[in-house]
């Protein structure tokens, strides 16, 4: 895995990389709120635009997340979906993973616990998602 691009808002931070396969990994840093969601829509739509097949959303180092994040995330999976390719996000969290939960997005979003797992289910998955 490579560290391509990183873009920045406030204490709000994005990591690209590109694994070997040409999936994006985007990890983000940081509380994902109302000030970061542009940043992250921006980032999102440039990936689902790209010809990678699928996008892994690393929120391992987020320890908050709002609804207009989380409003992001869902959209971008419905883009990514009508191209069949995954959106996996990565949420170790037990704070994360309780917001998807208690949302139900967590039967919405596909949700990893590892890196590890995410790429191995987009590649998995491939353009079928």
């Amino acid at each position: 895995m490579r560290s391509h691009a990183s873009e920045s808002v406030d204490d709000f931070r994005i990591d690209e990389e590109r694994a070997g396969d040409g999936a994006v990994v985007l990890v983000l840093h940081g509380e994902a709120d109302l000030h970061s969601a542009p940043l992250l829509s921006n980032r999102l739509d440039g990936m689902i635009d790209s010809d990678a097949p699928g996008v892994v959303v690393d929120l391992s180092d987020v320890p908050f997340f709002d609804s207009t994040a989380l409003g992001v995330l869902v959209a971008g999976m419905k883009r990514l979906r009508a191209t069949r390719r995954p959106l996996r996000l990565v949420a170790p969290r037990g704070e994360v993973r309780r917001l998807l939960e208690l949302t139900l997005l967590d039967r919405v979003l596909a949700v990893d616990a590892t890196r590890g797992d995410a790429l191995a289910n987009v590649v998995r998955l491939g353009g079928s998602a």
